[in-house]
């Protein structure tokens, strides 16, 4: 595999749709002309749900089937710009009355709809209620093969559940993406970063992770390498990100920390 340039747009969500699909696709050009072949957009980007529309009608309202406007729009634009793209968005769960699914979706660069994940583990914490506007979804990311390596994926809050990484690390993963939404608060940001870095060093793979930026979010999205160092890190402000996910330093850091190779799993089986 060559060195692949991967790409996050920290952004900021705004109410409209259309305006986000723009957005997007304005972000998703620049980082194709920028030599990246994978961009990765924040947690819910379709749609701005902040605390004061934080609810389960206004998620409703403004959510779309996978075959909507956004979801055809980001296809359009990958398929354009020859690039790979994840992104966030609210997505129409049909069998659960009054809810959404907080939805992941990843687009091939021939813009081809190859994934898509529905959030398992909602945010019931630090004052928020997920589980009142979202419904969660019943099966964990299975990691796929790109062109640039096996990619696993998780969704912000899911950060703080290591065996969700750990579960697809032991099918095989090379790099982590994360879109976010990692809202303010009480040591959230110290929180974020050392657990962002910790699923990189624990699982030795890249770790990706996208937040928004803006309205009650943190921004500072990092992008950390296998042995935990940052190779890019957001501001407060908006801003594109860029780093190189390199094989032999994946390889150099499996070979100096082979951590995933001395793990005893028969000894964490319950009876």
């Amino acid at each position: 595999m060559m060195i692949t340039r991967i790409a996050v747009a920290q952004l900021a969500s705004q109410a409209d749709p259309e305006q986000n699909l723009a957005r997007a696709s304005v972000a998703i050009r620049q980082a194709a002309d920028a030599g990246a072949q994978l961009i990765i957009l924040p947690e819910i980007f379709m749609a701005l749900l902040a605390k004061e529309n934080f609810n389960a009608v206004y998620a409703r309202g403004v959510s779309q089937p996978l075959d909507g406007s956004y979801v055809s729009g980001l296809r359009q634009a990958a398929a354009q710009a020859n690039i790979w793209v994840v992104s966030g968005m609210l997505e129409t769960a049909h069998r659960v009355a009054n809810r959404t699914y907080n939805t992941t979706v990843v687009i091939d660069s021939s813009g081809s709809l190859l994934a898509f994940y529905r959030k398992t583990h909602l945010y019931d914490a630090f004052g928020f209620r997920e589980s009142e506007v979202f419904a969660a979804g019943e099966q964990l990311f299975t990691p796929l093969e790109t062109p640039f390596g096996r990619m696993g994926l998780f969704v912000c809050y899911e950060l703080r559940f290591p065996e969700i990484a750990r579960y697809q690390a032991e099918q095989g993963v090379d790099f982590f993406v994360m879109p976010s939404a990692w809202v303010v608060g009480t040591l959230k940001e110290m929180h974020w970063q050392h657990l962002v870095k910790a699923r990189a060093i624990e699982n030795t793979a890249y770790m990706f992770a996208c937040d928004q930026v803006g309205h009650n979010y943190l921004g500072r999205s990092l992008l950390i390498d296998p042995l935990g160092v940052v190779l890019a890190e957001g501001t407060e402000d908006e801003c594109m990100l860029y780093a190189d996910l390199d094989p032999r330093r994946l390889d150099i850091a499996r070979q100096t920390l082979p951590a995933l190779t001395h793990r005893r799993p028969d000894l964490f089986a319950r009876s």
